[in-house]
């Protein structure tokens, strides 16, 4: 059931493009805020107990929703409400539009507005700079929007994708919280990225150059070091890098006749697409090993 949840959602988030409307986050200010405030006098709350209660509360929350639809409509209420809870969590935009208004953009200013947006930032003027940034940003957004929900969702249902979310959201923008709140939610969003990224890193070897992605993975923690749970998931910005930047996934024919980050952008791209093939791919083998069991 949670891998056919996990397929229909990302079907329908992909042909039923007016649902990402549907993905309202002003409740996560109003409520973070509304707890700093009531609360403000616990002990403990502005680190571990806050950390606590304000993750817990909207997994509280999911857990009773989720009890009245199986006690109403018992397991078809359960895989609705698993398909909702994807559909939510998926985003908070969709990748593959902001990406595909870079190219249908009608003039040079909605183009550049459209890459700024996707870069989250200024465009840089040195060109193999902007191929660089252009690259991790596809995949930065791939992990936070689409692989880190089907990963966490496989592994603890809609607690997982509500709870990665939930880190994502609250480090990202300004909703009030403590320092130490902000720094437990860092950690948490770094250990919760970690698996993502290296089963990201290990997709992109199986669907590209096994080689190329093994030797930019083994440079990059030959130099590094381990780096456990690191905030950027470099070696796997890295391992997408190597392979966009030297021509590898071109030659297998996913690039148009464009050039720089231009390029680099459409490939990532494609790139992108071939892993969340091979992850439904290894869904599905997973959904018919179940059958048959």
């Amino acid at each position: 059931m949670t891998i056919v949840s996990i397929l229909i959602a990302f079907a329908l988030c992909h042909f039923v493009r007016d649902l990402r409307r549907l993905r309202r986050f002003e409740w996560v200010t109003s409520f973070t805020r509304h707890c700093n405030e009531a609360l403000k006098n616990v002990p403990g709350w502005a680190g571990m107990t806050g950390f606590l209660v304000i993750l817990g509360l909207p997994l509280l929350a999911a857990f009773l929703i989720n009890s009245v639809l199986f006690s109403t409509l018992g397991s078809l209420g359960e895989f609705l409400l698993a398909i909702a809870m994807l559909i939510y969590t998926f985003g908070p935009r969709d990748l593959d539009i902001d990406v595909s208004r870079v190219f249908q953009a009608k003039d040079d200013e909605q183009q550049q507005v459209a890459l700024e947006a996707l870069l989250d930032g200024p465009i840089p003027d040195d060109e193999e700079t902007c191929q660089v940034i252009a690259v991790e940003a596809v995949f930065r957004k791939a992990l936070k929007r689409w692989f880190g929900i089907i990963f966490w969702f496989a592994v603890l249902g809609i607690y997982g994708a509500l709870l990665y979310r939930l880190a994502s959201w609250l480090i990202d923008d300004d909703f009030g919280l403590y320092d130490e709140q902000k720094d437990l939610l860092t950690r948490l969003n770094r250990v919760m990225d970690w698996p993502v990224a290296q089963l990201i890193t290990l997709s992109l070897a199986i669907a590209t150059d096994f080689d190329s992605v093994y030797k930019a993975w083994k440079q990059y923690h030959d130099e590094r070091g381990p780096g456990l749970f690191e905030s950027n998931n470099a070696f796997m910005l890295t391992s997408a890098r190597t392979i966009v930047m030297t021509g590898s996934a071109e030659n297998d024919g996913y690039a148009d006749q464009l050039v720089g980050p231009m390029a680099c952008i459409k490939l990532a791209m494609a790139l992108v697409w071939r892993l969340l093939g091979v992850w439904a791919t290894i869904l599905a083998l997973l959904l018919l090993v179940n059958v048959i069991a």
